[in-house]
């Protein structure tokens, strides 16, 4: 495998169709309350019906963008890597050089990319505050603050994940 181009981890279809179903209920049934305030009932029907239609409808908007282009969970680089895989991830490049240790973590019974960090209380302090609190919370479970969420990837198993993270972390070695 060739460590000098990206390697990207994407979300699967079929969780992304799930929720753009779920979000289809929801805007069924908020037409539904619309419907019924226009129509008699009680004015809170209207104002909530319309508020969900609107919120919904632009979440469906979002969902069908991210089912086309895809949405990416991991990007593995020569530098380090980005971790968008939960809303709690921090998105910022962790640099292999800052990497101390990869593995296999369970956690309840979903498995997680375990990131042990040289610096880790400089990486928790370059992260906004419910994100730097989640962290601390993974550390004292895990001791890790950075577990990689892949629970919802694309033919692709953690395990798997971490091997090709692990030929990153070498190549860059070898690069220093």
């Amino acid at each position: 495998m060739k460590t000098d181009k990206p390697y990207v981890v994407y979300q699967s279809k079929g969780k992304q169709t799930q929720l753009l179903f779920m979000d289809l209920l929801l805007v069924v049934f908020s037409l539904s309350l619309w419907y019924l305030g226009q129509h008699g009932a009680n004015i809170s029907y209207l104002a909530a019906g319309v508020s969900g239609t609107l919120l919904f409808g632009w979440w469906g908007v979002f969902l069908l963008h991210r089912l086309f282009k895809g949405k990416v969970l991991l990007q593995l680089t020569p530098e380090g890597f980005y971790d968008h895989s939960t809303w709690a991830a921090s998105g910022q490049l962790i640099r292999w050089t800052d990497v101390e240790a990869l593995h296999e973590v369970l956690i309840g019974n979903q498995m997680f990319v375990g990131v042990e960090l040289t610096n880790e209380t400089e990486y928790l302090a370059s992260l906004p505050a419910y994100k730097r609190l989640l962290g601390q919370a993974n550390g004292k479970i895990v001791h890790s603050p950075l577990n990689i969420n892949l629970k919802t990837a694309r033919f692709v198993t953690s395990h798997e994940v971490v091997a090709v993270m692990e030929k990153y972390r070498q190549n860059s070695r070898k690069l220093v």
